[in-house]
């Protein structure tokens, strides 16, 4: 327990000066339970959907240690946005005797498509989490990520010639938890930091 503490903490502290998906992580870092597959839906809340938006997202199990998804959504961005992405994620190192935690590494692909403006990014990162079981049944998981967003943000004006482009790199820290409710219903609440801030809620279903 204690070593598990002094990862967590190392963790923290180095992912405090900012994944996962481009637009979340919603999921710790171990695979997908069973070697099931899982579809989700979030609420989003903050810079990152400039107030509030919505988001659905369904992952396969391609193996034991690794899995994929794809992600779908809107946000009230300018006159409203929409969001495509798409990520893989392999596993790691499975949390064990001598090693706390799950490790993933997660490649994304995001688009986000408003009235004026397109948004592409990048973003590799690396993912964390332990999965604590309950006596009751269930478990906790808290969970976090590092990473860097890469972004191309092109802005369309209605006058020719004032068209642009703007590259930016960001640090991207995310920090969860994820509540095992049943066998295949979970409940997750994130806080992401760089690139603005926000918190996301929503629930992730095994099928």
């Amino acid at each position: 327990m204690k070593r598990l503490a002094a990862v967590l903490v190392f963790l923290c502290l180095g992912a405090a000066p900012a994944s996962a998906q481009v637009f979340g992580q919603f999921h710790p870092a171990h695979p997908i339970r069973n070697g099931d597959n899982l579809w989700g839906a979030y609420l989003m809340l903050g810079d990152r959907v400039d107030d509030v938006g919505l988001l659905g997202q369904v992952r396969f199990s391609s193996s034991s240690s690794f899995d994929w998804g794809l992600q779908f959504g809107f946000n009230d961005a300018g006159d409203g946005s929409v969001m495509l992405g798409g990520d893989i994620r392999p596993n790691l190192r499975r949390a064990d005797s001598e090693f706390p935690l799950d490790l993933a590494f997660d490649g994304a692909i995001g688009l986000t498509i408003g009235d004026e403006v397109t948004v592409l990014e990048l973003q590799p990162a690396l993912l964390y989490s332990h999965r604590f079981p309950l006596d009751g049944g269930g478990a906790l998981s808290p969970y976090g990520s590092i990473g860097l967003d890469f972004m191309n943000i092109s802005r369309d004006d209605d006058f020719p010639g004032d068209d642009e482009d703007d590259t930016e790199t960001e640090v991207i820290a995310r920090f969860g938890m994820e509540w095992e409710a049943t066998s295949s219903f979970a409940v997750i609440g994130e806080f992401a930091v760089g690139n603005g801030t926000s918190f996301n809620t929503g629930i992730n279903v095994l099928f």
